[in-house]
């Protein structure tokens, strides 16, 4: 079964804002999918999606940063 997020878990998981994770949506770089009246991310795009644009050597470096690694 796949892993599913909401968009303020994408938000989280990726240390954007929401607005951000509707914008990748909108423009088609972020997968996702409506079964009903929640819109869902599955993790793995997610990861794929935060690798191919860079954006996880800056989650890191935020992380290591505030101390959460």
């Amino acid at each position: 079964m796949h892993d599913y997020l909401l968009l303020s878990e994408v938000a989280e998981i990726a240390r954007t804002s929401i607005d951000s994770v509707r914008g990748w949506l909108r423009s088609g770089r972020l997968p996702s999918v409506k079964p009903g009246r929640r819109r869902l991310v599955r993790r793995e795009e997610l990861e794929r999606f935060l690798a191919r644009d860079g954006l996880t050597e800056r989650r890191a470096v935020h992380a290591e940063a505030a101390g959460t690694e």
